[in-house]
């Protein structure tokens, strides 16, 4: 039997409970505060920090470290999306052999939802928190008063 082809955007709104909708609302934020929270403890940081100074070295480090995160960004987005998108494919519907009524479809395409989203964010939050942790170091070895372009690390949380 083919659900996909009954199945109707009033199942899926019927399916889509408040309950379940806030638990995925939810789990959005909590992704989106531990990075706030954690930006908040680099600019307290450097509000309280007074630079001496920085080695060549320290340049270095910043700038490898700023290149690997602009491609660990790019191919952490690529993949969330990917996988994201692998989970909201048509044929993971019809190939459950459980699912017999376009309701039972509706519950499993919500099921189905919240880990695409998941699969989504956990990926680009992993560059955002990589991205927070370079602005970190840049701002206790000091470089990051003297060259303030290295604060675009943090670019990546507004994903």
């Amino acid at each position: 039997m083919n659900i996909s082809v009954n199945l109707s955007r009033t199942h899926l709104e019927q399916a889509l409970t408040a309950k379940q909708f806030r638990v995925i609302v939810i789990i959005r934020i909590g992704l989106m505060l531990g990075i706030s929270f954690y930006y908040l403890v680099v600019l307290f940081l450097y509000s309280m920090f007074i630079p001496e100074g920085f080695s060549k070295q320290d340049i270095s480090l910043m700038n490898v470290l700023s290149i690997t995160h602009a491609l660990f960004t790019l191919m952490t987005a690529a993949t969330g999306f990917y996988l994201s998108n692998l989970q909201l494919r048509s044929e993971r519907l019809t190939e459950q052999p459980d699912i017999q009524t376009p309701e039972a479809a509706a519950l499993f395409a919500v099921g189905l939802y919240r880990t695409s989203s998941l699969l989504l964010m956990a990926p680009i939050e992993g560059a955002a928190f990589f991205g927070a942790v370079i602005c970190m170091i840049g701002v206790q070895n000091g470089i990051i008063d003297f060259y303030p372009m290295y604060w675009m690390n943090a670019a990546s949380a507004v994903y």
